[in-house]
């Protein structure tokens, strides 16, 4: 298989890992791949994950790429409070949700970041449209208890302060029932006390 059939078979995706070679006709070897590298034609970009030369990298791209070098995951945590406009946006660092180990990928495009949580308490994500794809992400509610569950040291007025949340975005945004039955789920003191706090300080409750 040429190039050109290559990239005909595979025309809807924009980037491709080493599991979607499996799905076209032909097959496609290590070597095949090395030797488009060095051509330019196409890039690596992490973990097995490549893209065509000629697609551009926008950051909701980037969120579909961080799905799928490491899966199963979602886009949450910091990446996602900035999406959603709670928090100040964060260049080229990609924070998501595992089940699996804590892992860490630095790329040319950005840095991509996992942190392991039980498979009981990962939920509360969705499908967010791309183009013609999805990508997987925290909903509002999730991404900040992921945030506050991830960082204990929260645990006064200034550290929160420091964040600079977005209080009228939050206020505007957050499913207040939602949340308080996502933190029962949890059912964790700490993370229960630190919630509240946040709410307290940047007065938001409902």
């Amino acid at each position: 298989m040429n190039f050109i059939e290559f990239q005909k078979e595979l025309k809807s995706l924009p980037f491709f890992s080493v599991q979607d070679l499996r799905k076209i006709k032909g097959k496609i070897y290590h070597h095949r791949l090395v030797e488009w590298q060095k051509k330019g034609l196409i890039e690596r970009i992490a973990n097995g994950v490549y893209k065509f030369s000629d697609v551009d990298l926008d950051e909701q791209r980037l969120f579909l790429i961080a799905n799928k070098i490491y899966s199963p995951s979602y886009i949450s945590l910091e990446t996602a409070l900035a999406f959603y406009n709670f928090i100040p946006e964060s260049f080229y660092n990609f924070t998501s949700i595992t089940t699996r180990k804590t892992s860490y990928f630095e790329a040319k495009h950005g840095k991509f970041s996992y942190r392991k949580i039980k498979n009981t308490l990962f939920f509360g994500y969705h499908l967010q449209k791309k183009d013609n794809l999805y990508f997987k992400i925290a909903e509002p509610e999730k991404a900040l208890i992921d945030f506050l569950y991830f960082n204990s040291q929260l645990i006064n007025e200034f550290e929160i302060l420091e964040l600079r949340f977005n209080t009228a975005q939050i206020k505007e945004n957050l499913d207040f029932q939602k949340f308080n039955n996502y933190l029962d789920i949890f059912n964790n003191r700490s993370l229960t006390k630190r919630a509240n706090q946040l709410m307290k300080v940047l007065d938001v409750n409902d």
